[in-house]
């Protein structure tokens, strides 16, 4: 944020306590847009910069709290006994939790363990994040759990919307051990203080997808448990080839940013400058110069879509997702392939994740809902239906998709063994900024663009000029 615009919001907080409450929040969106305006008629500085004042305002003026600041999840938590009384505990589905997930894993557990608790199931607001949480919490009954991945939690950090878990951990005597460290760490991290924002509740992985029949079709041995890059696309190279009018497809690349998370390469730096030209982005481009260089091999074919292609890297719950569509594909898995030095590391991990927000006046039935859904048994069913689990307990995850036809007999061992890669040290709310920046170079790249140098200055520059429209400076 600007200068400019923290003397306005300095300005507009000053005279709060004439207009006490969430009136003030009415107050400062009607004249904070004018005053922005006023200040830099930039639509995309207005886009970024409004739905930040207004979470400003109702963190100051709606959340009851004092001037004070505090850390970006509000750790001042008051932990009492439970109440038996009936309740009824909402949770804001940011993450696409489907209504039958909700149904086995959250309404089912919760009414047999706590039959007073009611849970219910918020869609999100449409808009960017910074415009929908602002919704939210404009519509004045902000949910008590929010249903929230590890890598967008920040943006509820940053409107001091999420109650630490420190205390109800400690009261509760809720024993952290029996999760995935690695699951732990990535919401730890997002607190200055290391403290915890949120449980995880489950996770999703990067693997290889392979089909069956086209390997079976050229008499080539299924893929190596766990590979490098380059072995994958020596692979790929030669299970490219036409047969009569079909071309196959070797592999089919995933998103220039997905495949970047197998070196957790951040977009921006701790001060929002983007970092585009460097080393690793190169290093990533090449490696899709020379897999679209191979004849054929520049294609969108998809795995289940067009039965054409050989390898496809993908997240679990896509490959999963698209199994569920056509169950008698013949498919199977091998571990995220990645470069020789981080072998054995695949995508940043992506952890699924329960927060209480500040205003819930239902906390320890909240922390009671999350109990329940982390429980052995619980996670013992994800697990068999197919949904990763947190747990660190090696015996559930050995039940994987047991329970359901097209995911069992699977080579899920070889996929399992590959570990999450840490998340990358900076996510910011103007990621989407720089991601829609680089994310198109694949399209070049499969056109036949080869100046790679060229291609990353540009980038940069225009993500320079795109940061400081929506920042101010």
């Amino acid at each position: 944020m600007g200068e400019g615009a923290r003397r306005l919001l300095a300005r507009l907080f000053l005279g709060r306590s004439r207009q006490p409450g969430c009136e003030t929040v009415i107050h400062l969106l009607q004249i904070g847009k004018r005053e922005i305006t006023k200040m830099n008629p930039n639509p995309l500085r207005i886009k970024f910069l409004l739905p930040t004042m207004f979470l400003a305002a109702v963190a100051v003026s709606c959340s009851g709290q004092s001037d004070t600041p505090n850390s970006g999840a509000n750790s001042d938590v008051s932990v009492k006994a439970p109440s038996d009384e009936p309740v009824t505990i909402s949770i804001l589905n940011w993450n696409g939790m489907t209504d039958a997930e909700f149904d086995r894993y959250y309404v089912k557990p919760v009414a047999k363990k706590h039959p007073n608790i009611t849970l219910t199931l918020i869609k999100k607001n449409a808009g960017t994040p910074q415009d929908a949480i602002a919704s939210h919490l404009m519509a004045g009954n902000f949910p008590d759990l929010i249903f929230v991945s590890n890598k967008d939690i920040n943006d509820f950090l940053l409107a001091k919307a999420v109650s630490g878990m420190d205390e109800l951990v400690a009261s509760t005597h809720f024993d952290l051990q029996r999760f995935d460290p690695g699951a732990i760490a990535s919401l730890q991290r997002k607190k200055e203080d290391g403290g915890l924002t949120a449980i995880p509740w489950a996770q999703n992985v990067g693997s290889l997808l392979y089909s069956k029949d086209v390997f079976d079709k050229f008499g080539m041995t299924y893929p190596k448990e766990l590979m490098t890059w380059d072995e994958t696309l020596e692979l790929a190279r030669k299970m490219t080839r036409k047969e009569g009018d079909v071309q196959y497809v070797g592999m089919n690349l995933s998103s220039l940013s997905q495949f970047a998370q197998s070196l957790s390469v951040s977009y921006l730096s701790p001060s929002n400058k983007a970092i585009v030209d460097t080393p690793e982005w190169k290093r990533i481009l090449e490696f899709y110069r020379t897999a679209f260089a191979i004849p054929g091999g520049a294609t969108k074919a998809t795995l289940f879509g067009t039965k054409t292609v050989a390898m496809q890297p993908d997240w679990l719950s896509v490959t999963t997702n698209n199994a569920a569509k056509d169950p008698n594909f013949p498919w199977d898995v091998a571990g995220m392939p990645n470069f020789p030095e981080l072998l054995g590391k695949g995508r940043e991990i992506d952890t699924h994740s329960l927060a209480i927000s500040a205003s819930s006046k239902h906390k320890e039935q909240a922390f009671q809902v999350i109990q329940t859904v982390t429980s052995d048994e619980v996670q013992t069913e994800m697990s068999q239906y197919g949904r990763v689990p947190v747990l660190a307990d090696s015996k559930i995850l050995s039940d994987f998709g047991s329970q359901v036809p097209y995911l069992a007999n699977k080579n899920w061992a070889a996929l399992f063994k590959v570990k999450p890669a840490k998340v990358r040290d900076t996510i910011t709310p103007y990621d989407s900024i720089v991601l829609g920046l680089i994310n198109p170079l694949a399209d070049r790249l499969r056109a036949g663009e080869t100046d790679i140098n060229t291609m990353l200055r540009e980038t940069q520059e225009k993500a320079d000029v795109a940061l400081t429209a929506a920042l101010g400076n």
